[in-house]
């Protein structure tokens, strides 16, 4: 059913990660031509490749957001529900590990071009992020699976 525990969780995570898409977006590109001016001096990394990875990892938040909507609205097929959400477990873990990666070589040049105190709280609420929303997408997986078992179970003949 649509006003399950699980509804909650992956509609907590489309908000946040549409937050984290809509207004770091700007921040995402500037905290990239930083890594960009560092791997450019360390290593020999075409900007092409560099772009095309700008680009695919700037609107992976904006996949899952999909994802986890797609999975609210399919809450009749739990075998696609549960396939959706561990799709979007996966990318928002790889989403993890990126932001990981992105604020340990960028952080310190973010910090310094950042206008305020409070522009600097939402950069480290936007670090954490990630972590809080694949956790929220592994309670909802975690929920769909049990109501898939207690359904099932109901479904057996005794």
């Amino acid at each position: 059913m649509i006003q399950r525990i699980q509804t909650i969780y992956l509609l907590l995570t489309s908000v946040f990660y549409f937050c984290y898409w809509f207004f770091g977006m700007k921040w995402y590109v500037y905290g990239f031509e930083i890594l960009q001016n560092k791997f450019s001096k360390d290593f020999t990394i075409n900007s092409p490749i560099l772009d095309l990875i700008l680009n695919i990892t700037s609107y992976i938040p904006l996949l899952i957001l999909i994802l986890c909507i797609i999975s609210i609205f399919s809450y009749k097929f739990r075998s696609k529900q549960i396939l959706i959400c561990n799709i979007s477990l996966y990318l928002s873990l790889f989403m993890s590990f990126y932001t990981l990666f992105y604020f340990y070589f960028t952080l310190e040049g973010l910090l310094t071009i950042m206008p305020s105190k409070t522009l600097e709280v939402f950069m480290y609420t936007a670090m954490v992020n990630p972590f809080v929303c694949s956790y929220l997408i592994y309670l909802a997986l975690r929920s769909i699976i049990k109501d898939n078992e207690l359904v099932k179970s109901l479904d057996r003949i005794r």
